[in-house]
């Protein structure tokens, strides 16, 4: 009788263990090997190549943040930052169709660079609400030229570009515009680094 218990003990309704942990086992490989493929040829080429392309591209790096692709661009320091970024959103948008993408812009900026933006900031921020754009770059060149920092500022319907440059560094800010939109208490929300971009 023990030997009859433990001969069925080694079934589960009727079926083989081993048996079901095998099917298991390759169904998964089959789902996450059909992703893999279906993740590679539909989002990763197309994007390698449309970076990989991009004469204005110094370097990149692709990330998944969750279901968002996070698109990590580090321009070259004689590129136009503007045409180049809006260039490049258009050529993402193109490869990822319908899924959601983060373009996030590096730069290799040095401590000059960044107290020229920390003393600049305020007046960028305040034009991105308020549409005083003449102001905000009179602010900006007054503080790059103390500090003998390039500034190119350049404004669209949607951001200010603002590109630093100072012996080889550069610092990179794209700051979406908030200009006549309402937020009902008068109260700007809460701005982040500016060079974010969330794409679809």
């Amino acid at each position: 009788m023990p030997f009859l218990e433990r001969k069925v003990g080694m079934k589960w309704q009727g079926l083989k263990i081993p048996i079901i942990i095998v099917s298991l086992l390759a169904g998964m490989a089959l789902f996450f090997a059909g992703q893999w493929l279906y993740q590679k040829y539909s989002f990763n080429d197309p994007i390698n190549y449309a970076l990989n392309s991009n004469q204005s591209i110094e370097s990149f790096s692709i990330s998944n943040k969750g279901s968002v692709l996070q698109v990590n661009v580090t321009l070259k320091y004689d590129e136009d930052m503007m045409l180049s970024y809006k260039e490049l959103r258009k050529e993402l948008t193109e490869a990822m169709g319908k899924k959601d993408f983060q373009l996030i812009l590096g730069d290799n900026r040095n401590d000059v660079l960044r107290q020229v933006w920390y003393n600049s900031q305020y007046a960028v921020y305040e034009a991105s609400f308020q549409g005083n754009f003449q102001d905000m770059a009179a602010a900006v060149n007054e503080e790059a030229r103390a500090s003998g920092v390039d500034a190119i500022i350049n404004v669209d319907q949607g951001n200010i570009y603002l590109r630093l440059k100072h012996e080889g560094h550069t610092l990179d800010q794209v700051i979406a515009l908030n200009v006549n939109k309402n937020y009902g208490n008068g109260q700007a929300p809460a701005t982040g680094g500016g060079n974010n971009d969330q794409g679809n």
